[in-house]
């Protein structure tokens, strides 16, 4: 029997099925070929324009784009007076232009050494274009900071940068204003003229360099008080310059407090420890029109090795004699792997530029601050302009400084730590200062490696305890862990280095890297030790002062238990007992200190206590006679005390407890 096969017709669902999957299947090949026809562009960016799309690099981000601004100039004109050993004059003003549209004039004058007038335009607008970039401690590290000011006016405002140059190798001040073409990082002039003798001139010392741009940024008052900080710590850590800050709160000056100057930073040679490939490519490409072998290059550019430790690193590397210029890369590598693994002396220090001990003292013991005065009235028209000033300075003079110093070696560079601190006096309260090569480091504190050190060098190094920090030093207004917070007590940390290891490109905490760490413990705890006679003193001084205020405070009681039962004059008596506490607790502190006597003020400040341990004696029936009277006030049924020599407040200890 034969079986028909037949088709099945399909339905009307399976057609659509079948015409959407093939529509599927047609779009999915169209974007393919799409994509596969699609070309990818290679664009290529400016310096300027890449640096203002990342601001952030260089720190002019937000809020902080005047703060930045203000800290740029005062470091771009520390460093042009420093080069040549100057003593710095500087003159900076932030002010509103345009407070609608959020606009600021800022400008800055130095007495440095200026720019060469053919310089000027590059050296302003230009970036990456820096005297910068050589081996040696500055303040600036990318040479982008004046770069970016001159960028963000071009591209916010359309107000010219106005520039006066008067340099130190030219007779002439040359005046311009100018413009950054971002897009092809070069400078746009639109004008140059000579100013000198004319009432265009702005330098009137035999060099400078002034600069005036418009900002637009908001100054909120976190942001201004930041600013307002980062004058007075530059005038702390660089006491030998002369700093005028303007603004519309008013005029304030800091005024120059020695013409001691730390000894200029010297350009040096590479360390080899820290050579690399392109590192010996450039030091042969110095010679490359003379006819010199790789163990002259190496004798010559480099620090720390000499003619037969280069004659020495050829011979482990395996390679042939010939000249330098004739080497291949494969060949230079094995250069480098050798030095790499060699020792060598280790670094000189002759690039770096401390602060030193004089300076720093002389800083610290004379700090400035700026105090906002918010109570000057608005409404009197007369007041001059001093008067009207919202912003004054102050100076604080500590009981006590001190200063260590520590030298290092961390990733190959050497490093110099210096840490000074100030106790006592006008410092009421804790503050930690932090400076990388003479700049103040004002944000991102948590994560500064000062904080650690602070943090883990014990406060026993002072030679006190923490209980007694707490009841000696307790402020209900500081909230911290931290027993040292709680002491009247400045901290500053100062590093010196080429490559100093910040943790951000905005340049305001620092990494621990290496040694670092232990060296700044070091310092610090050498510090703790200096100031701990001092610490102990005002310690024994509080004690003194809490023990005179419980004594005092049952002098009433006592003179009123006496008079109940006698007829004496109250005054009179009060004053014996008040008489009587204070050679009593003299005592005290003569025999606790082992017959070292030292002059401390009565809390009401109206007697002092001399120098010298009186002995007293006071007749024993009329101490009797006052102890039988406390006793019955207080139902305590003890036998009197009649030793020879005791006074009355024998019978209490310094918690005000009754001694048995």
């Amino acid at each position: 029997m034969r079986t028909q096969l037949t088709s099945i017709p399909k339905t009307n669902e399976a057609v659509v099925v079948e015409k959407n999957s093939s529509h599927t299947n047609k779009n999915i090949n169209d974007k393919v070929n799409k994509i596969m026809k699609a070309k990818i562009k290679y664009n290529k960016k400016a310096e300027s324009e890449f640096f203002v799309d990342n601001s952030a690099l260089a720190g002019f981000t937000g809020e902080r784009i005047l703060y930045m601004a203000v800290r740029e100039l005062i470091e771009n004109a520390l460093d042009s007076c420093e080069t040549h050993h100057i003593l710095p004059d500087i003159s900076i003003s932030l002010k509103i232009y345009d407070q609608e549209n959020d606009l600021w004039i800022i400008s800055c004058q130095d007495n440095g050494i200026g720019i060469p007038q053919e310089k000027v335009p590059e050296a302003v607008c230009s970036f990456l274009t820096s005297g910068k970039y050589i081996e040696k401690q500055q303040r600036g590290l990318f040479g982008v900071g004046l770069k970016m000011i001159a960028a963000f006016s071009t591209k916010d405002t359309d107000n010219p940068i106005r520039v006066w140059s008067k340099s130190a190798d030219e007779a002439n001040e040359y005046f311009f204003e100018l413009r950054t073409d971002i897009g092809t990082n070069k400078p746009i002039v639109l004008s140059k003229k000579n100013t000198a003798n004319s009432r265009d001139s702005k330098i009137k010392e035999r060099h400078g360099f002034r600069i005036e741009t418009v900002l637009r940024a908001r100054l909120p008052p976190v942001t201004k008080n930041k600013i307002y900080d980062y004058i007075s710590q530059t005038s702390i850590i660089n006491p030998y310059a002369n700093l005028t800050f303007e603004s519309d709160d008013g005029k304030i000056n800091f005024e120059r407090r020695t013409t001691v100057m730390p000894n200029p930073a010297r350009e040096v040679l590479p360390h080899p420890a820290e050579m690399d490939l392109q590192t010996l490519k450039k030091a042969i490409s110095n010679f490359v029109n003379q006819r010199i072998t790789l163990q002259g290059v190496l004798s010559n550019s480099f620090q720390k090795l000499s003619s037969d430790k280069a004659k020495e690193i050829i011979s482990l590397s395996k390679i042939e004699t010939k000249s330098a210029d004739k080497y291949n890369e494969h060949e230079l590598i094995n250069v480098v792997n050798v030095c790499k693994n060699m020792r060598f002396q280790s670094p000189n220090t002759d690039h770096l530029s401390p602060i030193n001990q004089e300076i720093m003292t002389t800083g610290i013991t004379s700090e400035y601050v700026i105090v906002v005065n918010k109570e000057i009235s608005s409404n009197n028209a007369d007041k001059t302009q001093e008067n009207r000033n919202l912003i004054q300075t102050k100076i604080l003079k500590p009981a006590l400084t001190s200063y260590s110093q520590r030298t290092c070696v961390v990733n190959n560079r050497p490093m110099i730590i210096e840490c000074g601190i100030a106790y006592g006096g006008d410092i009421s309260s804790f503050k930690l200062f932090r400076f990388a090569n003479k700049i103040p480091l004002l944000y991102d504190e948590g994560s500064d490696v000062a904080r650690e050190v602070v943090s883990e060098v014990e406060i026993n190094k002072m030679g006190i305890t923490k209980k007694e920090v707490k009841e000696q030093f307790f402020n209900p207004q500081v909230k911290t862990d931290r027993t040292v917070e709680l002491l009247p007590l400045h901290i500053f940390f100062h590093i010196c280095s080429t490559k100093i290891p910040y943790k951000t490109a905005g340049k305001e905490s620092i990494a621990s890297e290496g040694e670092m760490k232990k060296y700044m413990k070091a310092c610090l705890s050498d510090l703790y030790r200096k100031v701990s006679a001092q610490i102990r003193k005002e310690l024994k001084m509080k004690d003194t002062e809490n023990r005179l205020r419980l004594y005092k405070h049952y002098i009433p009681l006592i003179v009123d238990a006496i008079s109940d039962s006698i007829n004496v004059d109250k005054k009179k008596l009060s004053d014996s007992f008040t008489s009587l506490v204070e050679k009593h607790v003299k005592k005290e502190d003569f025999s606790d200190d082992n017959n070292h006597i030292y002059e401390v003020s009565e809390i009401d400040n109206k007697n002092t206590y001399k120098n010298s341990a009186a002995k007293f004696e006071i007749k024993n029936d009329k101490i009797s006679t006052s102890k039988k009277k406390v006793r019955q006030n207080k139902n305590i049924n003890k036998t009197d005390v009649k030793q020879q020599g005791q006074t009355t407040m024998d019978g209490f200890n310094k918690k005000g407890k009754r001694q048995v």
